[in-house]
């Protein structure tokens, strides 16, 4: 942004109408007493505490220019969880030399005393600032807040960061019965509004403000933009969500152009082809790729550069990378320490090394391009028009032909064409010269396992036999790292030994475990002891002991938001049981077979006796790695009747 822009901008606002930040709302420290009587809210009984109102507005300071966000909030506490809403603490950007500033704090406890209603008031000197590097936290906690009171506080924020308007939360953890905000924004402006979360407004109106500003003689008018809703449920973080910020109702601005009075316009937001040629010249991305490239020229070692098959090099020299470095636990799609001292220290963040994979693979002459991406936890980036701060995370692409695949070097144990689960959120951006073209963050693996159990039951009622788990993809990478975690092999197979209730595991042996594009395959011998009594009449065994899912992760009626597993589930279990012949089975399970709408996956076990040989196959195939809220009842019925099974013991009774 030039001076000149600035400079427009500031004088233009300084003539915005302070009486907009009048008449506004509703009044400040009026409670009434049949607010203070209510004991629960009706819509949802759980709920720890309400908001009664919620009021803000933005609009521009009349003396410099500044953006002033307005929030007035009463809060009614219902029970003693519900007290933590009386602490409050707000965030107060900075950057680049700027900051936000709070204008006026007002805090206020209403609740009832004797029949009366009284009311503390916030003293100011019980207001703290935390700083920061990036931000500053301003905290403080209302007084004398009991179950039943009702907590109010009311702040100003002045912002030199008008080229993003405040955003505006209508959800939060608590459930609010209204809430509304109003913006004023002038005509010189053009913001983009994008609306996010499930939830409708209730008021989305607008109104123009005439001569709302002015500029030497030029006049221009003002949208009044108005935005509300009511009785809106609390926001409930569920299992297998992606950032609750993709799921929480709320609305953010960012300014697109400025038109100014001679007619010039300056666009402010930029295109993706603007975003790949800024990347591409910037000193810790597309600098960093050029300076890795030259580096690995002299580095790779000549016996992996003259590897024929282009996809076996590749592989080479992904290996080779992956053990070069270190990953130091950082995100970021721009290098932290340049590629010479990074691979000089052995070490760097998540732009440090897949940025050097990616010179890497170019100075064997590969094609390859840096993809960059949010992870789930960031939450999806905006759509709309390029926001490059949604981006953490950067990866390479390897094109072999009409073949890609995606690549992540941090991981040791990452198998070539797989990504770290973090990163599989949706889409991410290829930057190349003069674009950035979206690409699914595609997902070529499984979580995969396949467990053999054969077993013996002898005449004293103990059980004994063989198991054999194969693990594949996401599985055998968990499994890797989860054994490969412990000192010895010997310490892995104590604490499996536990977590399975058996009476010993012997002759343990796991395969694969550096040989990444390879199942990990356990072989051992197991021992159950069920009875400490010789002449048993029952004996029990849960076949399932050794599977996932033990409870339900889907406990809520209801779900507004889809389910996210990452990646498509497999998971199969067969159990061949021999039983003496003094024993009969008391009851044989029954067989199921379901299957979820649209081909989105199935469970089925079958289970037989013939004999004295039982035998027992379960299967739970899940697709998809993501389900939409239409499907969420299936999904949660098939997973009861998965744990249902799971809770089921085989009876054995002696003749």
């Amino acid at each position: 942004m030039n001076f000149r822009l600035v400079a427009f901008i500031l004088i233009l606002l300084t003539s915005f109408c302070e009486a907009f930040s009048q008449n506004h709302g509703f009044p400040f420290g009026e409670s009434r007493i049949s607010e203070l009587n209510l004991n629960r809210y009706e819509l949802d009984s759980a709920a720890e505490a309400i908001v009664l109102k919620e009021f803000g507005e933005v609009y521009f300071d009349n003396g410099d220019g500044k953006m002033v966000i307005q929030n007035h909030q009463k809060i009614k506490i219902l029970t003693e969880q519900g007290l933590d809403q009386a602490n409050f603490s707000i965030l107060l950007r900075k950057s680049e030399g700027r900051k936000e500033e709070i204008v006026s704090i007002e805090g206020m406890t209403h609740y009832l005393q004797n029949g009366g209603l009284k009311n503390s008031t916030l003293d100011k000197e019980a207001i703290f600032f935390q700083e920061n590097p990036n931000y500053t936290l301003v905290k403080f906690t209302l007084p004398n807040a009991t179950i039943g009171s009702i907590v109010e506080v009311k702040y100003s924020i002045s912002s030199p960061f008008i080229f993003n308007l405040y955003p505006w939360e209508f959800q939060s953890s608590i459930p609010k019965l209204q809430s509304e905000l109003w913006a004023l924004i002038p005509g010189n402006y053009s913001y983009n509004a994008s609306i996010k979360g499930f939830l409708k407004l209730s008021k989305n109106d607008s109104e123009l403000v005439k001569d709302c500003f002015s500029y030497g003689s030029a006049k221009a008018d003002c949208s009044l933009l108005k935005f509300g809703m009511i009785n809106i449920p609390a926001f409930k973080e569920e299992e297998f969500m992606t950032a609750k910020s993709n799921f929480l109702s709320a609305i953010n601005f960012e300014l697109e152009q400025i038109r100014y009075f001679d007619g010039r316009v300056d666009k402010i937001t930029k295109e993706w082809k603007d975003v790949a040629q800024e990347l591409e010249a910037h000193e810790d991305f597309g600098i960093q790729i050029k300076k890795a490239k030259n580096l690995f020229d002299g580095q790779i070692p000549i016996e992996i550069k003259n590897t024929p098959d282009p996809l076996e090099r590749a592989k080479k020299i992904y290996d080779w990378i992956k053990f070069q470095y270190t990953w130091n636990d950082y995100l970021g799609k721009y290098s932290d320490s340049g590629s010479k001292k990074s691979f000089e220290q052995k070490k760097g963040n998540v732009g440090d090394i897949n940025l050097a994979l990616l010179g890497a693979l170019q100075s064997a002459d590969l094609s390859a391009s840096p993809v960059i991406l949010s992870t789930r936890a960031n939450g999806l980036p905006n759509s709309l028009y390029p926001v490059l701060s949604d981006f953490n995370y950067v990866v390479v692409q390897f094109n072999n032909g009409e073949n890609s695949y995606l690549l992540d070097a941090t991981d040791h144990y990452m198998p070539f064409g797989l990504l770290p689960e973090i990163c599989l959120n949706g889409k991410g951006r290829l930057i190349a010269k003069k674009e950035a073209r979206e690409v699914e963050i595609g997902v070529k693996g499984k979580q995969k396992s396949i467990t053999t159990l054969n077993l013996k039951i002898n005449e004293e009622g103990s059980l004994m036999g063989t198991l054999q788990i194969n693990s594949f993809d996401y599985d055998a990478l968990d499994k890797r790292k989860t054994i490969l975690s412990y000192s010895t092999i010997p310490d892995y197979v104590k604490s499996m030994t536990g977590k399975w209730k058996a009476k010993e595991i012997k002759n343990y042996e796991a395969t694969n475990l550096q040989d990444l594009e390879k199942s990990v395959v356990e072989k051992m011998e197991i021992f159950f002891e069920t009875h400490d009594a010789t002449n048993v009449q029952r004996i029990y065994f849960n076949p399932f002991l050794l599977g996932r899912w033990k409870i339900n992760p889907f406990k809520s009626d209801e779900r507004i938001y889809p389910v996210d597993f990452g990646v498509a589930q497999e998971e199969t279990v067969l159990v061949t049981l021999d039983y003496p012949s003094n024993y009969r089975l008391d009851e044989l399970p029954k067989n199921v077979a379901l299957a979820m709408p649209n081909k989105g996956g199935r469970f089925l076990f079958n289970c037989n006796n013939l004999g004295n040989k039982l035998t027992l196959s379960y299967s739970l195939s899940l697709t998809r790695a993501v389900y939409t809220a239409e499907e969420y009842h299936s999904l949660k019925e098939l997973f009861a009747r998965i744990v249902q099974l799971k809770q089921t013991d085989l009876v054995f009774i002696k003749n």
